[in-house]
């Protein structure tokens, strides 16, 4: 067993090693930047483990892939310490699926949930104390659901506790979310939202066990909730649907078949996990890789359990991964790349071209930031800021006709609930005050 552990510490300490030389990107350099304010040696510390605090990109790189090796041990020691659990340790490790905790700093929250989750049920004498710290992550609120039909199960007793205890800083942080992240379209609930959930579930189960496309900004459901062009493309029948519905038919057979297995539960992990990023009450991001992190342990679980005799379907899988996790690994040498590599791996995605067209503009490059925001709007020909941002462009540029011709365009797609917001906006314009939306 100690032997099997060491392997899975060292295979994670040489795959990631190259992360040490690269930098920040996204939410980490706000932090960066702009540092909170610290009162203790202590505080200072307990924010760093968090990633709220960031100084120096090689020790925070470093402090990843340390917890992302700890978790990866967890996983072969919370699964029984066998055959199965040690090659989905090692499946897991290597994900490509994985990158936005596994090399993001600021995806540490999601880390760090697992590692508690994993720990709690490794360590039985102190799971209690550990599991309560869990609800501190939004992520983690739910997250002991999984436990569910688990050899741990008796922890259950702990998610009251849990809820009671973080029941304030939950609802704070969930309104916020919604305040910030979400439109009307979001908070309803109607049959069709079934529709959404299935085919995200079905996206997420495809892109864990295929890394295909691995990026920040995805074209899948991209403004699911927004203009009538990407509402009725989110609302159709996709391949990703039947995925989602497959997965679902072969869970409900294993378990008539074969009863409660380690593959049925590792399948249970994934579907309870990933429910909140699911889209049928979305207060997120549509979508994004990180909400995968947790989902995958499951998944990982699963799928050594199918394949843990097959020595070729192993190396097969980890060939597959490793050889998609070392590339994408230079997204995040910093915001000019993880940008460009993002709009490579998916150039459908008009918030990719969106963000690429903030670079060009802070760079005072006006006509190339307008060609990038011209790209968006062709992929998403009705997306109020687009129009805006590119009415204003216009008129830097001088070509009034046009630019009134945009803003025209923008107010007739404006997004429900949005109305107050963009009518002020497009006042602040019309005065000579015009603020880009990002």
């Amino acid at each position: 067993m100690f032997s099997k552990i060491i392997i899975i510490l060292a295979v994670n300490i040489l795959l990631y090693a190259k992360t040490l030389k690269l930098g920040y990107v996204s939410d980490d350099l706000p932090t960066f930047k702009n540092p909170p304010v610290m009162k203790t040696k202590w505080d200072k510390i307990f924010r760093w483990v968090m990633g709220q605090y960031k100084s120096c990109p090689k020790y925070d790189h470093l402090l990843t892939t340390i917890i992302h090796a700890v978790i990866s041990a967890f996983i072969y020691l919370a699964f029984g310490a066998n055959h199965i659990s040690y090659i989905a340790a090692m499946l897991f490790s290597c994900n490509p699926a994985n990158n936005q905790v596994s090399i993001w700093i600021s995806g540490r929250g999601y880390a760090l949930t697992a590692l508690i989750l994993l720990s709690a049920m490794s360590i039985p004498y102190v799971a209690p104390a550990i599991l309560l710290m869990i609800g501190y992550f939004n992520v983690g609120y739910f997250a002991p659901l999984a436990l569910i039909g688990s050899t741990k199960y008796q922890l259950l007793w702990m998610l009251p506790v849990i809820w009671w205890t973080w029941r304030r800083k939950f609802k704070k942080d969930f309104l916020l979310k919604i305040g910030v992240e979400t439109v009307v379209e979001d908070s309803k609930i109607h049959l069709k939202k079934l529709i959404l959930a299935i085919k995200t579930m079905g996206f997420y189960l495809t892109l864990c066990l295929i890394p295909f496309r691995l990026t920040f900004y995805h074209s899948f459901l991209q403004s699911c909730a927004g203009n009538d062009i990407m509402k009725k493309r989110a609302y159709s029948f996709d391949k990703f649907f039947w995925f989602g519905m497959t997965a679902i038919g072969v869970f409900v057979w294993l378990w008539i078949t074969q009863g409660w297995s380690i593959t049925t539960y590792g399948m249970f992990w994934f579907f309870v996990s990933i429910a909140p990023f699911s889209n049928f009450r979305r207060f997120q991001q549509e979508i994004a890789d990180r909400y995968m992190y947790l989902p995958n342990i499951g998944l990982m679980i699963a799928l050594a359990s199918l394949i843990h005799t097959y020595p070729i379907l192993i190396v097969l899988f980890m060939t597959m991964y490793i050889s998609r996790l070392i590339p994408i690994m230079h997204m995040y040498t910093d915001d000019y790349w993880l940008v460009e590599m993002c709009v490579n791996e998916d150039p459908g995605a008009w918030y990719a071209w969106h963000i690429r067209g903030f670079k060009r503009w802070d760079n005072k490059s006006y006509r190339e930031a307008l060609t990038m925001w011209v790209m968006a709007k062709l992929l998403d020909p009705k997306e109020f800021k687009i129009l805006f941002n590119i009415s204003i462009v216009l008129r830097l540029l001088k070509q009034y006709a046009e630019a009134d011709a945009y803003l025209k365009m923008a107010e007739d797609n404006i997004i429900e609930g949005q109305e107050e917001a963009a009518k002020a906006l497009i006042a602040e314009y019309r005065s000579g005050r015009a603020r880009m939306l990002l």
